[in-house]
């Protein structure tokens, strides 16, 4: 029998390993693959954030991203390897300014999606 000093609360472990990567105190850099619409990351103010986008045919998102308020800034965006036969990879880079929530919003030229992210920043 294992004493009760040693014994695991299983529901405790895994909420603060799911919480472990959207929380990054320290700044740095969060990452957000965006291969589906509509996802959501915490971060803190100073942090990037990096949002990848992977296109299929012909065309590109906007380097210009659609962002709903302040509390992010855009800060770049390019192609990223590895190059895949089904199209392009794209690397949008953010800065959590100040306590609020973006709604970031991606446009496509060609067929794809639209993709909608948010950003909350406390």
């Amino acid at each position: 029998m294992i004493p009760r000093w040693h014994r695991v609360h299983w529901p405790l472990v895994a909420a603060a390993l799911l919480a472990m990567p959207a929380c990054n105190p320290g700044g740095g850099t969060s990452v957000l693959q965006s291969d589906q619409n509509g996802q959501t990351i915490a971060v803190r103010v100073g942090q990037e954030v990096d949002i990848k986008l992977g296109t299929v045919g012909p065309g590109q998102y906007d380097s210009l991203p659609e962002l709903s308020s302040g509390a992010v800034r855009f800060i770049d965006a390019s192609f990223v390897g590895p190059a895949v036969p089904a199209g392009p990879r794209q690397l949008f880079r953010f800065a959590a300014q100040r306590a609020g929530v973006a709604i970031i919003t991606f446009r496509h030229s060609g067929m794809n999606p639209t993709v909608t992210d948010t950003i909350a920043v406390r």
